[in-house]
């Protein structure tokens, strides 16, 4: 099955027209609040190899679209990446044998750059040691998994293992610590699956409204109050913060950030 999200109920009637102007009564297209479905054995995407994925990766771009391929093996998944030129959109993630295509627009990439420079600046003013990695790969060969997470911190111990890494060798390093996830234009509610396989303790996700932040507990994602690795952030503050980015000068954002930083941090710290 091949699914395209945030799809106008235009352009699926447009896509519908020209199927019936030529005659064919294939793909067969399901469609319901802007999620495309479209069957595989007739679609001109077939078979789901490499050069399908090539397509499809095309399409995802020109129409800002996410779209999941299934029954794609491993081998032709690492072969996208090796192919990819160095490009970091859009982003992949791998769930054995389910493909996600997401790109990323200016507005998912601005917030990606907020909350990684208040995680800057926050480590900064707590002095807390971290390193971060935007649009890093993730993958493992022996369970099936990748992902490309939108930016991923890594803290204290692991910190030090990754300094230096030009490459994941999933089965020498650790996963990130944390994980920033900025959802605008789909949901990655189902690649937690992956996230949960790797063993990620922290997911950031900011769902175009509000933040969330989630611990694994028990092999699930769960809702907490505060940042495990930054006690005094809560959801309610990133989220503020977001929208402040939208309408303050940088400068001014930052101080503002700071000044919280400071007034938070406990005294004997």
């Amino acid at each position: 099955m091949i699914i395209l999200e945030n799809v106008s109920w235009e352009n699926y009637e447009q896509l519908t027209a020209e199927r019936e102007a030529n005659g064919r009564r294939s793909p067969r297209f399901d469609y319901s609040n802007g999620t495309l479905w479209i069957d595989p054995k007739s679609c001109p995407l077939g078979g789901v190899n490499f050069e399908a994925v090539i397509e499809a990766v095309e399409i995802s771009l020109d129409e800002n679209s996410t779209i999941v391929l299934h029954h794609v093996t491993w081998e032709t998944y690492e072969k996208i990446l090796d192919e990819r030129n160095g490009s970091s959109n859009p982003h992949f993630f791998y769930h054995k044998g389910k493909l996600t295509i997401m790109p990323t627009s200016l507005e998912h990439k601005a917030i990606v750059y907020f909350l990684e420079l208040f995680i800057n600046l926050v480590t900064i003013e707590w002095q807390i040691d971290c390193v971060g990695f935007r649009s890093a790969t993730f993958r493992r060969e022996d369970i099936k998994d990748g992902f490309e997470p939108d930016s991923c911190f890594y803290f204290g111990e692991n910190k030090m293992k990754m300094l230096g890494k030009k490459l994941f060798d999933g089965e020498q390093e650790p996963p990130p610590d944390l994980i920033i996830e900025v959802d605008i234009t789909s949901l990655s509610l189902d690649r937690f699956k992956t996230f949960k396989d790797f063993g990620v303790p922290e997911i950031w996700r900011f769902n175009g409204e509000k933040m969330q932040i989630l611990k694994l507990e028990n092999s699930e994602y769960i809702s907490v109050e505060n940042s495990l690795l930054l006690p005094f952030v809560s959801p309610e503050k990133i989220t503020e913060l977001i929208y402040d980015s939208e309408k303050m000068r940088r400068l001014e954002w930052i101080g503002k950030v700071q000044t919280w930083a400071r007034e938070v941090k406990p005294k004997n710290e």
